[in-house]
């Protein structure tokens, strides 16, 4: 039932998050751009435009370097401006676009990437807007960049398509980067406030994602003129270390617990550490040591989850939901694939998805866990002031016991005064009726001199048939002895005529300690009771 229950919520919400993902896709699919058919070819550095390059590739590759795409193309209407842009990766170190006529004349050249110092004409965008009169134009773009995410592929499209299209990818940029940061914010208060593994980790995987997307997507170059590629790959090698940690710390996967796990965790890192050594030595290889290492976390969050998930721990079963969700989107995203028949949203937009996604339900986590904290710190409140209370009251009568006496009389002011009670007769009522007509004789006296007393002290039971009443004025004498009296005769008139009680007075302006108090109203309870001689009924 309970399996049966989490796989009809886990349905539930791939459901919802599918629905979103295509709401969000489905608009930027739908504009009529158009790819260029072409040539790429793989250039050295001496290369210079207009020399005809010679080794021909099918596309650039993904470890980087140089390379010169070539094609032509066909401008029919003056009416409306054009724009070159690339699909599937906006990850481009530098990039030229030079267009000749079918003179071979140059009629437009335009530059940028993200190592580039040129401003982009469109946010978080390298297209470049043209305009061009009708005629034949050839088109040779040169691309220079360490590593790609993605092969990139230039295309072309009109400037009121372009700017209607690049919409979606920008709001999906701009929204998920928000969410990162925000609670990358608060998991960072988190870390300083709890000083847990799990919310450091956490927190440097959400910040070094944040610092990886922004660059990959354009933010930081366009808003903060920062061009260091390698923010682009780098970033990632180090998270990937912070999430299998995170993982293992979540799921309470230790050497002595999770032998298994915590030696597969253990291999991933090593793993990871190789790549990022890789990626050190040679950083063409940043970008696919990144990719492998991706890999390697979420493979090993998605089988710790599965593994913890089977052995019962709830916790894993949420978290479960947030790594599949993140698995499924972040291979896709990994893979290095072209994205055919979408122009505006890149790889990069899919493994940002990828990430908010997983930072969302892993927040749901990590708000599941909190209420499990704060569930078991009040339970554990609740004992506590159990105990206290077992600890400072008679279990009988519910009054405050002897410990709590001793600790307000630590307590007590100059002026304040003790009075000590004696029981007559207690033992009459035990012997005689048995103890439980014994114990409702000590309940109603506790009941009715409590309520008597109202604010002029506190009763407390010292033990057997010996009470005390703590008062903060001597001045409330004659009152506290008016309460006894009439809790005498509320007693005898509801069955115990033979009961009575002695008592003692004493002020802490008359001695000079809480020793000697005690003492002397112990003194004068034993002259009141044989003052008195209230008879011992037998």
């Amino acid at each position: 039932m309970r399996y049966s229950q989490l796989i009809t919520a886990n349905l539930r919400t791939w459901t919802l998050n599918l629905v979103c993902l295509l709401l969000i896709v489905f608009p930027a699919v739908g504009f009529a751009q158009q790819e260029f058919v072409g040539q790429w070819y793989q250039v050295g550095s001496d290369w210079q435009f207009p020399e005809q390059p010679s080794e021909a590739i099918a596309a650039p590759k993904l470890t980087g370097g140089r390379f010169v795409f070539q094609t032509s193309f066909e401008i029919r209407y003056a009416s409306e401006n054009i724009v070159i842009d690339f699909k599937n990766a906006s990850s481009l170190g530098r990039f030229q676009h030079t267009i000749t006529d079918a003179q071979g004349n140059i009629v437009a050249v335009a530059k940028g990437g993200i190592q580039s110092e040129t401003t982009n004409e469109f946010f978080l965008r390298h297209g470049r807007e043209f305009s061009l009169p009708p005629g034949q134009y050839q088109l040779t773009t040169e691309l220079t960049s360490p590593y790609f995410i993605a092969e990139p592929q230039p295309y072309l499209d009109t400037l009121s398509n372009y700017r209607q299209a690049i919409k979606w990818g920008n709001f999906i940029t701009l929204v998920s980067l928000g969410v990162l940061i925000s609670l990358g914010v608060y998991y960072a208060i988190l870390a300083l406030v709890r000083r847990r593994t799990t919310e450091i980790m956490y927190t440097f995987f959400i910040w070094m994602n944040v610092l990886y997307n922004s660059t990959a997507l354009l933010l930081t170059p366009d808003l903060f003129n920062i061009h260091w590629f390698y923010f682009v790959g780098g970033p990632i090698l180090l998270s990937n270390f912070a999430y299998v940690l995170f993982a293992k710390h979540l799921l309470q996967i230790t050497a002595e617990t999770h032998p298994l796990l915590d030696r597969l965790a253990t291999l991933f890192l090593v793993l990871m550490a190789g790549l990022l050594l890789a990626a050190l030595f040679n950083h063409h290889w940043v970008i696919e040591s990144a990719r492998y290492g991706v890999g390697l976390m979420m493979l090993y969050g998605l089988i710790a989850a599965l593994v913890r998930a089977y052995e019962g721990y709830e916790i894993a079963y949420y978290y479960l939901v947030a790594i599949a969700a993140f698995f499924i989107i972040g291979s896709f995203a990994i893979s290095s694939k072209d994205l055919e028949g979408i122009y505006t949203l890149y790889i990069e937009h899919i493994g940002l998805l990828a990430v908010t996604v997983e930072v969302l339900l892993i927040g749901l986590v990590l708000g599941y866990q909190f209420a499990e904290v704060y569930r078991d710190k009040e339970k554990n409140l609740a004992l506590v002031r159990h105990s206290l209370q077992i600890a400072h009251h008679d279990a009988l009568t519910g009054l405050p016991n002897r410990y709590a006496m001793d600790q307000a009389l630590e307590k007590m002011s100059s002026n304040g005064m003790i009075t000590l009670l004696d029981m007559d007769n207690l033992k009459l009522y035990n012997d005689t009726f048995g103890h439980s007509k014994g114990d409702e004789l000590l309940q109603l006296f506790a009941s009715t001199l409590s309520t008597r007393l109202g604010g002029l002290g506190v009763l407390h039971r010292m033990g057997g048939d010996e009470f005390a009443i703590l008062s903060d004025s001597s001045n409330l004498a004659d009152s506290i002895r008016q309460s006894i009296d009439d809790t005498i005769k509320h007693l005898h008139r509801n069955g115990f005529d033979k009961a009575g009680v002695s008592y003692g007075l004493a002020s802490m302006s008359e001695v000079s300690n809480v020793d000697e108090l005690r003492m002397l109203a112990d003194q004068r309870m034993y002259q009141h009771k044989r003052n008195t001689n209230m008879p011992q009924w037998a």
